[in-house]
């Protein structure tokens, strides 16, 4: 196997809102470098038509279909809240760049107590 070489940091990313953000979206994938990685999650309607957005190569986007029943924001903070636990190192590694955007949607579900929140 051949080992790995980065040329500079690495930067990670998640995103994550719901359809009614998506013009803040794709303004941040667009500021993303081509060697980002990480994940795009956006909450949607059941009804709502399937998403093109345009990320970097390794940049995956997912969309969440909510149901009827769900109250907006659910689905997406639990998916945020699963990301964090899986990424989220310990122990923090100089190398690498952590970039964390939730919107509005999802934003009062995910933030921890005691923490401060930056409105856009």
């Amino acid at each position: 196997m051949r080992p790995h070489r980065r040329r500079g940091p690495l930067e990670h990313v998640l995103v994550a809102g719901s359809e009614s953000e998506l013009a803040a979206i794709e303004a941040l994938l667009l500021l993303l470098p081509s060697t980002a990685y990480g994940q795009v999650l956006v909450e949607s309607e059941p009804q709502q038509a399937a998403l093109v957005l345009t990320a970097p190569p390794r940049v995956t986007v997912t969309c969440l279909k909510r149901s009827p029943a769900d109250e907006p924001g659910v689905l997406l903070a639990g998916a945020v809240h699963a990301w964090l636990a899986e990424w989220m190192p310990e122990e923090p590694d100089p190398a690498r760049m952590i970039t964390v955007w939730v919107g509005r949607s999802a934003r009062d579900r995910v933030n921890p107590i005691g923490t401060t929140v930056e409105s856009f």
